[in-house]
């Protein structure tokens, strides 16, 4: 298993140096770069003296093995905007975001997988159709359509939450606001990933219950409580693990509307903001720090793999 995890890291840095290769050449040969955005409303003079100072008279495969060397020493350069380190700017966000997708990933997993149960333990039967009937609505709905909704129905129409935001001014260490702020977008974003998660956790119980090893428990006058919880429910956890992992990623690279919608401040919305201040460097960050997340995920979900079931041999 330790070679395994050296291996997959070692792989992840080689993807993780594509992505940001790849990015970083995209960024640098487009129209209106790096070398167009710092030059605007300029004189001649001026944007010489810019350029040198960013680096930007230097050849491209210069300036990215430049770069590079600051990832390796943690630094991401400055902002063109804000003239912060990007470094700074990504840590302010990282949290709102982990916050965020932790969270809608809590309500996904735990809704997901007891829907899902319900739905196979009921098949054919009225929760069966209600349940399906909720996952296809979930997985039909824009999540921003979604989020405008919810803001209509809890923020303007019944007042019993806040529009958007992270937290009230002057409330700025209330648990209690923070959970209030942060209900709406959880909740959105896990109404539209939760169908897939509810879906393939029905179909791998279904599965599961009609093998022979549940039918000989059964046999053997095993209660239906400890076939479902024993027997039934860690060997189908393998592809609910899968469906969960992908979630994640989805969350950290794919929450960048829903966070627009209720004016959450994280990665995402960095994201939007750098690309329409045209802030190359920070495009650049934030693509690096959500392909890391990726990769470590992934990685994270081969090791549940084997935890779940131990006849996977990753070595």
């Amino acid at each position: 298993m330790t070679a395994y995890i050296l291996r997959r890291l070692l792989q992840g840095g080689v993807v993780l140096l594509l992505i940001s290769a790849v990015t970083f050449l995209l960024i640098n040969l487009a129209p209106g770069g790096p070398t167009s955005a710092v030059s605007l409303g300029r004189t001649a003079e001026e944007r010489e003296a810019v350029l040198k100072q960013y680096g930007l008279d230097r050849p491209i495969l210069v300036r990215y093995l430049d770069w590079l060397g600051g990832v390796s020493r943690g630094d991401l350069g400055k902002s063109y905007n804000q003239g912060l380190p990007v470094a700074s700017l990504l840590a302010q966000r990282m949290g709102n975001t982990l916050l965020l997708a932790l969270s809608a990933l809590a309500l996904t997993a735990v809704l997901g997988v007891g829907l899902g149960v319900l739905s196979a333990l009921y098949k054919n039967r009225w929760p069966d159709h209600l349940i399906s009937s909720l996952a296809t609505v979930g997985m039909s709905v824009p999540a921003f359509w979604l989020g405008i909704v919810a803001i209509i129905v809890f923020a303007v129409q019944f007042k019993w939450l806040p529009s958007s935001g992270i937290f009230t001014v002057g409330q700025e260490f209330s648990l209690a606001d923070r959970l209030r702020h942060l209900a709406m977008p959880a909740g959105v974003l896990a109404f539209t990933l939760m169908p897939n998660v509810i879906r393939i956790t029905r179909s791998a119980l279904l599965e599961v219950l009609t093998s022979d090893y549940v039918r000989t428990a059964r046999a053997k006058g095993v209660s239906e409580q400890v076939v479902l919880l024993k027997h039934t429910l860690k060997n189908a956890m393998v592809p609910v693990i899968a469906i969960l992992g992908l979630i994640t990623t989805v969350l950290f690279s794919g929450s960048v509307v829903v966070e627009s919608v209720f004016g959450w401040a994280g990665l995402g919305r960095l994201a939007i903001e750098a690309a329409n201040g045209r802030d190359y460097p920070v495009i650049l960050g934030v693509t690096l720090l959500v392909g890391a997340i990726v990769v470590v995920v992934n990685l994270l979900v081969d090791v549940l793999y084997a935890a779940v079931d131990p006849r996977i041999n990753h070595g």
